[in-house]
């Protein structure tokens, strides 16, 4: 995802400079691909940014950035590149299917710009499928304002002003919509509700595609269609392996982290309860060696006696992980 988000700023860049030069250029044009400019099979990737609302362009790297990692240290790197490469050749594989269809229905071959917007979006379906149980949103403002929160509140603002600009009623439908986003990041829902949030967010896509015409309509479903195929085929072999969350190993731990979290809701309210004058009597025994260490932070029982300890059978070795990492630590051979 590092270096999506280099090609993401490279995309606002040349934007920038020059916004015909992704099309004229780098775009992958069938026609002129076949005329010998090959390049064009590898910077058709390099997202041209188009918008002028710079705190939408940082909340479209930070969520890309977040997701990314966080489905990377769960998968490992391997199979993360081989998920995000698969949905780059679906992509070009949509465009030539596109351009496959226009020629039989037009008569001629029309090469549409598709980039990797939808393909990004998949990974809010992986996340989901992947991470069902973890909350995800403003975090509750219990915790503080965030930067997650900031970037999005911006962009929101900026988009409406943008839209009421255009008119009163592309206004208020965009501040609508937007409240009913900003409602649903508040309640931070659970990590499966992303996948409702995708099924919105494409349903919108294709409705807008068939408002402009059957054509295009018909273009979007290519290319949604397309964009689904790398998740269907990985999550399907990640399901063979255990990745599945109905693995019977994973339920349980992941019971075991809600048990965890309960623990420690309550270890903070009898310390709150310690501050307002309360006697509480805490004995941790300081002459004891500890009898678990994590192997990636190095963290133990007397750290945090509500932390729970794992050895990781698939690594190389005897190696003990926290509940925070067993699960996001790569594997070691």
């Amino acid at each position: 995802m590092k270096y999506v988000i280099v090609l993401y700023a490279a995309g606002f860049i040349i934007n920038a400079i020059n916004p015909n030069l992704y099309y004229n250029w780098l775009m992958l044009d069938i026609d002129k691909l076949l005329q010998g400019q090959v390049w064009r099979l590898f910077t058709f990737i390099i997202q041209p940014v188009t918008t002028d609302n710079i705190f939408r362009i940082l909340l479209m790297l930070y969520v890309n950035f977040m997701f990314g990692m966080l489905l990377e240290s769960m998968w490992g790197s391997f199979r993360f590149n081989l998920y995000y490469f698969s949905g780059i050749f679906f992509t070009a594989l949509a465009i030539v299917g596109i351009y496959i269809f226009t020629y039989l229905t037009l008569g001629y071959g029309y090469s549409y710009p598709l980039q990797l917007d939808y393909l990004n979006l998949t990974l809010f379906l992986a996340f989901a499928v992947t991470f069902p149980e973890q909350r995800f949103g403003f975090g509750g403002v219990q915790n503080g304002i965030s930067m997650f929160m900031i970037i999005y509140l911006l962009a929101v603002a900026l988009d409406v002003a943008q839209a009421f600009a255009i008119s009163p009623y592309a206004g208020m439908v965009t501040l609508l919509t937007n409240l009913v986003w900003v409602a649903i990041f508040c309640l931070s829902p659970k990590g499966k509700y992303l996948a409702i949030g995708y099924g919105v967010l494409i349903g919108v896509e294709i409705l807008q595609g068939f408002a402009s015409g059957w054509l295009y309509g018909v273009i979007t479903l290519i290319a949604i269609g397309f964009s689904l195929l790398n998740f269907l085929i990985f999550f399907i072999s990640l399901k063979k392996k255990g990745f599945s969350p109905m693995n019977p190993a994973r339920r349980a731990f992941q019971q075991s982290l809600r048990q965890q979290a309960a623990r420690r809701a309550a270890g903070a309210a009898a310390a709150r309860d310690m501050n307002r004058g309360k006697v509480i009597n805490i004995y941790k025994p300081s002459d004891q060696k500890a009898m678990h260490k994590c192997a990636i932070c190095g963290r133990t029982e007397k750290d945090d006696d509500t932390l729970e300890f794992r050895y990781c059978s698939k690594c190389n070795g005897s190696y003990e992980y926290c509940s925070d990492h067993l699960y996001t630590h790569e594997h070691r051979t």
